[in-house]
């Protein structure tokens, strides 16, 4: 995660304060280390700060990404998830059976940005979710097939 102190000083060139709210999201943010929903941030905010709004976690969400230090992803159809903004471009992988997200390498990604910079434009964000079973559902449902298909053996 970016320090505090750093993000103090960008969101003050930008015109902006680290108000309390702001700052209990970002570390509810870093200390979940996740894909969150805005509901799922706000009961984490509201916890450690009692009475805060739900329309005030939206608003500093929305303003947090737009100041890149937040990554908007929409994985599915789950809606929309935050995470703290990584240097490093990712993908995702989400699960449809289980929900699972995990990071994709950012190998193959980082050629992608690499090609269209060598163009001559600027990748403000590259976004890639693929959606499929993880191997864990993917194992249990195989066997379950196993299990289900298996001819009856002598005695049986």
């Amino acid at each position: 995660m970016t320090s505090l102190p750093h993000l103090h000083r960008l969101l003050r060139r930008r015109g902006y304060r680290l108000t309390p709210q702001r700052r209990v999201i970002l570390q509810v943010l870093n200390s979940l280390d996740g894909h969150l929903t805005v509901e799922h941030i706000h009961r984490a905010v509201a916890e450690r700060l009692p009475g805060v709004d739900l329309s005030t976690v939206y608003r500093a969400v929305r303003l947090l990404s737009r100041l890149g230090v937040l990554d908007r992803h929409e994985l599915a159809e789950g809606g929309a998830v935050y995470e703290l903004h990584r240097e490093a471009c990712h993908g995702h992988f989400v699960c449809e059976q289980c929900g699972q997200v995990l990071h994709l390498e950012s190998g193959p990604l980082e050629a992608v940005r690499h090609a269209v910079r060598h163009v001559g434009t600027t990748v403000r964000k590259l976004s890639v979710t693929v959606v499929g079973t993880c191997a864990r559902c993917g194992q249990s449902r195989t066997g379950t097939r196993r299990t289900r298909a298996a001819p009856a053996g002598p005695g049986r």
